[in-house]
């Protein structure tokens, strides 16, 4: 988690300086929208913090450019939901220190988790590989499997209702404040298949790439830890919404990886 600080205070000055620019500006737009549901809505960090996670439904990283401009400069697409993660912890009366300290805890507890992990990948090696198998042959790039959650692409099943969210032209952010209800659509068996045995490898989220396919096991703003599958037995280290830490092969064609 990078100079969220920075980013926060940069924020407040272009709200009470900058609103004569007359171009959109869907990050504020997006800010604003959050801002107002937690305030609504009463919701808990607890709460907040799971539905930031990297994929799920507050997650406002670009998903398909390794820039985007906010805030009237330039930032990675790794930068932005430390922003968010740095205005709203604030709100829940965290401290600068704890605000901050958080990623480093996330980031040790996958240090941690390592050796555990591995193992319980090999005990469950055959359902990996079936799952990667299924992923492949599908159409999809994101999984999301959360108690409350589910998502495919851009496509989410919340309270038995599936909708997805209205982009506006021109916006590089994957969400915006208007939402619109699904009422014909529901996931194909293979997508649920794919959900299903997600949530038997206590994995909630599983991202396809150009290379190979991320299963995280859990995530904080842009940090995540889990395992790696990449059929030509190599760890993808370039990837956007991705910086990878630290990686250790488990087997063939499996890494465990820490990213931050």
């Amino acid at each position: 988690m990078r100079n969220y600080i920075a980013l926060f205070l940069i924020f407040i000055s272009i709200i009470t300086l900058g609103q004569k620019n007359t171009e959109r500006k869907f990050d504020l737009e997006i800010f604003e929208y959050l801002n107002k549901i937690t305030d609504q809505q009463a919701t808990s960090l607890e709460v907040y913090l799971i539905n930031s996670k990297p994929f799920s439904k507050w997650d406002m990283r670009p998903l398909v450019v390794k820039e985007v401009k906010a805030l009237d400069s330039v930032y990675s697409s790794s930068q932005i939901p430390n922003f968010i993660w740095g205005s709203f912890s604030n709100k829940y009366g965290l401290s600068q220190e704890e605000g901050m300290d958080k990623a480093n805890k996330f980031l040790e507890e996958g240090i941690q988790n390592q050796n555990k992990l591995s193992d319980y990948f090999k005990l469950n090696n055959k359902n990996f590989n079936d799952l990667s198998n299924l992923i492949l042959k599908s159409s999809d790039k994101i999984f999301l499997n959360q108690k409350t959650i589910q998502r495919v692409d851009n496509i989410f099943k919340e309270n038995n209702l599936y909708w997805s969210y209205i982009i506006p032209k021109g916006s590089p952010y994957p969400i915006s404040p208007e939402i619109k209800i699904e009422n014909n659509l529901k996931f194909s068996k293979q997508q649920n298949q794919i959900l299903a045995i997600l949530n038997e490898l206590n994995i909630y989220s599983a991202v396809k790439t150009s290379k190979g396919i991320f299963y995280l096991v859990d995530g904080f703003t842009d940090n995540s830890y889990g395992f790696y599958f990449n059929p030509k037995n190599q760890m993808e280290e370039d990837h956007l919404l991705f910086e990878i830490m630290k990686s250790d092969k488990i087997i063939d064609n499996y890494f465990y990886y820490i990213a931050n």
